[in-house]
């Protein structure tokens, strides 16, 4: 773009340019780390100097063109002139909401090349967010657009000038010699030096592990070990805050807001940040108000009949108007509350559940379900007959299933168990490593009851799925080097066997729905892409092609990973509430990492393995 570009300007020329910024107003909640924060925010900006757009004029923004074909006596792209914003634009059609722009001229001489770059210093107190800034009428060159979407804070809390490149891709070899010094400064700055708490303003991208989920000073109840960088617990990392540690533990960090880059905050003005604070509202208000409902029946915590569970869908749950008067006001929370305590929480009723209430009890449905429901990913062929466990026998025991040849042919339609294998017609679900190691501990939390289930399925002619049987499991009621005691349930239609089967089917969808949250969608594609995320910023400048290719797939990753640390599955927080596992609910994700391998996850390397 730039090689043997010579005499493309006239001495002293004035380059224009269009400056687009967005100020920060009520509405941007980026800024907002509670929902408290929500209302301060609004009254502190209500008096802020950015409310008019004056205030972007005179000598409060400044920007400099580094050139990408001159360089200087360091071999540096040469600076031009600082230049202040001028006239606010108002007729550009293609502005967003909540954008401004204004006109920009650049003195630049004809010796100093194109620009390729430029710096910018913000002089107010309040951070601004630059969009853009486009060039025009540059002789032999036309029109450069830098695209910018940044977050820039008042000059003095940068140890360098901010710095934004133009709209190009090059890999480090054929980048422009004078943005060389530039192009790896920036780098370093996304680096950092690993130490000291970082600041709002940073721009840091650093490791950490998963030690901030606990707080070891508010009790023995809310202390969770530190999950990454041992073998017992190699995943996760997250982004590093720098926080202080606890008094009780200094391995764990004290829990507040958690640090994340600047520009890794959610879009400007995205609705879905509003869920997502409501999220928190919801974590810290209403489920408390709810479970005081629950609380009045004779099982506390749990639905009482079917009809209780049906009525999620039909009527909602009708709460006291006293209790969602403590619900925080979000107005997204308005709208999904009703002021009169009525149809809260009310679902919409399955496709399935339309046909007939009692359609999800068939076998039928929960076979389908293995690869039409909400984790698809686990079923597999079966290859070896009785199922195997790789969990260690010195410290587990034998942990081979204790299902027989009899137990599936009775349904095999005349088949027998080689011959179903070598055909390909035996499949299996098999959460039993998942969560034997975490049994024993579950039980004894009394936060719940639960089993390790396999599940083995047939192919019928007819091309869909039938389960021959279920193995129940639980750690041996000696000694847990004794290996599993086990139960093998067959499918029933009627008397007692047909209720301990559909019994069985249900902690299967237990085991599977818990197994979806903790490691297909929380492990596997949240808590395993933030160190991806992390390494391309601290690794690929924003000028590599790469780089341009991966970050929309990382837009708000470690912003909804820092809100999920806080409000989802810390100690005592939305998943340890709800989720089988309890407060080992993110320790058994964390141990399921050990399985996953990058290159398994893409089709059809994941069905081929499957």
């Amino acid at each position: 773009m730039y090689s043997g570009v010579k005499g493309l300007f006239n001495r002293s020329q004035k380059v224009k340019g269009t400056v687009v910024l967005m100020r920060k107003n009520v509405l941007d909640i980026n800024s907002i780390t509670s929902v408290r924060g929500l209302i301060g925010t609004g009254i502190n900006i209500i008096g802020s100097t950015i409310d008019g757009l004056t205030s972007f004029l005179g000598r409060s923004v400044c920007l400099q063109l580094i050139s990408a074909t001159k360089a200087d006596g360091n071999g540096n792209g040469v600076v031009g002139k600082k230049t202040y914003l001028e006239g606010i634009i108002t007729s550009i059609p293609t502005l967003g909401a909540g954008q401004s722009a204004f006109t920009i001229h650049f003195e630049w001489d004809a010796d100093m090349g194109i620009p390729g770059a430029f710096l910018i210093k913000n002089y107010m107190q309040v951070e601004l967010f630059l969009v853009s800034l486009t060039l025009e009428d540059i002789p032999n060159q036309g029109s450069m657009h830098f695209v910018c979407n940044s977050w820039v804070y008042n000059s003095k809390v940068y140890e360098k000038d901010r710095i934004f490149f133009a709209s190009e891709t090059y890999v480090p070899s054929e980048t422009p010699g004078p943005l060389v010094t530039y192009r790896e400064a920036e780098l370093q700055a996304l680096r950092g030096n690993g130490t000291g708490k970082r600041k709002e303003w940073d721009r840091v991208y650093d490791y950490d592990v998963y030690n901030d989920l606990g707080n070891p000073d508010s009790g023995e109840n809310f202390a969770r070990p530190v999950l990454g960088g041992s073998l017992t617990h190699p995943y996760p990392r997250r982004g590093r805050t720098g926080r202080k540690p606890t008094k009780k533990d200094p391995n764990s960090e004290k829990p507040g807001e958690a640090y994340i880059p600047r520009d890794e905050n959610f879009g400007h003005l995205k609705s879905s940040d509003f869920l997502t604070y409501g999220l928190k509202s919801l974590t810290r208000s209403f489920l408390p108000a709810l479970k005081t409902v629950f609380d009045i029946n004779f099982t506390p915590n749990e639905f009482d009949s079917f009809e209780e569970v049906r009525a999620l869908c039909e009527g909602g749950i009708k709460l006291p108007t006293d209790i969602l008067s403590k619900i925080s006001p979000l107005p997204v929370l308005k709208e999904i509350f009703r002021t009169d305590g009525e149809s809260v929480l009310k679902f919409s009723v399955p496709d399935l559940i339309k046909v007939s209430k009692s359609a999800w009890m068939t076998d039928e449905e929960f076979a389908r379900e293995m690869i039409a429901g909400v984790n698809p990913c686990v079923i597999r062929r079966l290859q070896e007959f009785p199922p195997q466990s790789k969990l260690d026998p010195s410290v587990y025991g034998d942990q081979t299933s204790k299902m027989t040849i009899d137990h599936l042919e009775i349904n095999l339609e005349g088949l027998t168990v080689d011959k179903a294998i070598k055909d390909q017609r035996l499949f299996i679900l098999d959460h039993h490593d998942t969560f034997m190691p975490f049994l024993r501990r579950i039980d004894e939390s009394k936060s719940s009851k639960a089993y390790a289930t396999r599940t083995i399925l047939f192919l019928k002619d007819d091309g869909t799925l039938k389960p021959l049987a279920i193995e129940l499991s639980l750690p041996h009621p000696g000694q847990q080097q004794l290996g599993a005691y086990s139960k093998v349930i067959l499918p029933a239609n009627q008397g007692v066997e047909s209720t301990i089967w559909l019994l069985a089917k249900a902690h299967v969808i237990v085991n599977d729905s818990c197994y979806h949250q903790l490691i297909s969608h929380w492990l596997n594609t949240h808590a395993v892409i933030e160190p991806f995320v992390i390494a391309t910023n601290r690794n690929l400048s924003i000028l590599h092609p790469i780089y341009k290719l991966l970050f929309p797939h990382y837009r708000d990753t470690m912003n909804i990973n820092a809100l999920a640390r806080q409000s989802l599955i810390n100690a005592d927080g939305f998943i340890e509430k709800t989720f089988l596992g309890g407060k080992y609910a993110v320790e058994i994700s964390s141990s399921g990492y050990k399985n996953w391998v990058f290159l398994d996850q893409a089709l059809p390397a994941d069905l081929i393995k499957r």
